[in-house]
């Protein structure tokens, strides 16, 4: 074979090794040249996807923190109370009392605004007893003040009795314990939180048609403090320490007070059932009445007129 001829036949060989070798993929090395990791999936630990991670971490942290903070939106308990207001007897309310003024059980309660627990009876209890027991004229409902959780108790207290001035109590009422469903108070309790600030309080006389004059005198001027004041010492003076607490016809529930619907009915029809047959024995046959003294005082008095208009010693 000549030189000429040899050269050509390596030059084919040349050409054909070249065409039989694979197209090197460089897209699919990943750094330094090295194949990725489990046989080309994605890879995880890229500086892309851990960014987009952190990113993620962060706004689900963002929202963990508002839910903390806003306490979450009890939404049944919201409910129960928009039933109850809108279902609420305005011709049986009269200042701080539901219900006829002849029903022959006197119900009292003594409530704080801000209280958790008042919260929960209001939405899950007092709204069944107004329909079966005030609206029948079984029973009649008498709020009385027990501002025990600072300021704003305070605040709220003052505000809702300058709205009874105005017969609007219980609208009043339900709108302040519906703030609180509505920031989640059941389940993260808070307190003095701005909730019932000055403005907002008086924001809320005006979304349900208040005269404003009348009302920001009223609260302003502090017109109710001796009627609160003097509702805090008659609690006391019932040994009734925390809210809710509940007096039946002037005498206490005390610790034996119900803890459900059905707890309050088999105490109110049994106390219907005897003060009907014999009035007179009403006050000895309520529950906790033996164990309690009655104060010559009753509870029930503070919510009057001449109780309103009387200042404290």
């Amino acid at each position: 074979m000549s030189n000429r001829q040899a050269r050509r036949e390596q030059s084919r060989t040349t050409q054909k090794s070249r065409q039989q070798r694979p197209p090197v993929r460089t897209s699919s090395r990943g750094p330094g040249g090295k194949p990725p990791s489990g046989g080309g999936s994605p890879d995880w630990l890229s500086r892309p996807f851990l960014l987009g991670l952190a990113a993620v971490i962060i706004v689900l942290g963002v929202i963990a923190a508002i839910v903390m903070t806003s306490g979450g939106n009890d939404s049944s308990t919201v409910k129960q109370i928009e039933a109850m207001n809108e279902n609420l007897p305005v011709e049986l309310a009269k200042g701080t009392a539901l219900g006829k003024d002849d029903a022959p059980l006197k119900l009292t309660e003594y409530e704080d605004f801000q209280c958790p627990f008042c919260l929960k009876y209001t939405a899950s209890q007092e709204g069944v007893l107004i329909e079966e027991y005030v609206k029948t004229g079984k029973l009649q409902i008498i709020y009385n003040h027990l501002p025990l959780l600072g300021v704003e108790s305070a605040n709220a207290a003052l505000a809702s009795q300058c709205a009874a001035d105005q017969d609007k109590f219980w609208q009043y009422h339900d709108e302040l314990f519906l703030i609180q469903a509505k920031a989640g108070q059941i389940e993260n309790e808070k307190k003095n939180v701005g909730r019932f600030s000055d403005a907002k309080l008086k924001d809320l006389a005006s979304q349900l048609g208040l005269d404003r004059t009348k009302f920001d005198t009223c609260y302003d001027g502090k017109e109710h403090l001796d009627l609160v004041n003097n509702q805090q010492r008659t609690a006391s003076s019932f040994g009734i320490t925390g809210t809710p607490g509940f007096l039946i016809n002037g005498s206490p529930l005390g610790s034996g007070a119900p803890a459900t619907v059905d707890d309050w009915r088999k105490v109110l029809d049994q106390l219907y059932t005897q003060v009907t047959a014999s009035p007179t024995a009403a006050a000895s046959t309520t529950p906790a009445a033996a164990a309690t003294p009655k104060p010559t005082t009753s509870p029930a008095a503070a919510t009057t007129p001449a109780a309103t208009a009387t200042k404290a010693p």
